[in-house]
């Protein structure tokens, strides 16, 4: 939340996010996606790190795995929240801790989180 905030102050941000969390010239793409809280919204994925973007069983053959959704805070929210829409503007991004870890310790199932098996739990 600012003045001037911009989709391009998110995108940058994200991006960098992503730099930090999987590495220098790790590949990103924005989509464009619907979220009620926000407009424009959109999804963010990075390259699929089994298959390198060929595709594979993990990203279903597509090369990318969405890691989060974010979009430019809508206007009303702005204004039921006592901020001027005029004057200023931010951005939100819910990021999935699960899929972001499956991505970093190239966990090749994300189903593994889920299963309650200690022996894996207890690495992270």
């Amino acid at each position: 939340m600012g003045k001037g905030i911009t989709f391009a102050n998110m995108k940058g941000s994200l991006e960098q996010f992503a730099e930090r969390m999987f590495g220098n010239g790790v590949r990103t793409r924005f989509r464009p996606s619907y979220f009620p809280f926000v407009e424009p919204g959109g999804e963010m994925d990075v390259e699929c790190f089994v298959c390198s973007g060929k595709g594979c069983s993990v990203c279903k053959q597509r090369g990318w795995l969405e890691i989060l959704g974010c979009g430019m805070v809508h206007p009303i929210v702005l204004e039921n929240g006592g901020y001027d829409p005029n004057k200023y503007s931010g951005f939100a991004a819910g990021l999935g801790p699960e899929r972001i870890a499956m991505l970093r310790y190239r966990i090749n199932d994300i189903r593994n989180f889920w299963a309650n098996d200690l022996r894996f739990l207890e690495q992270f």
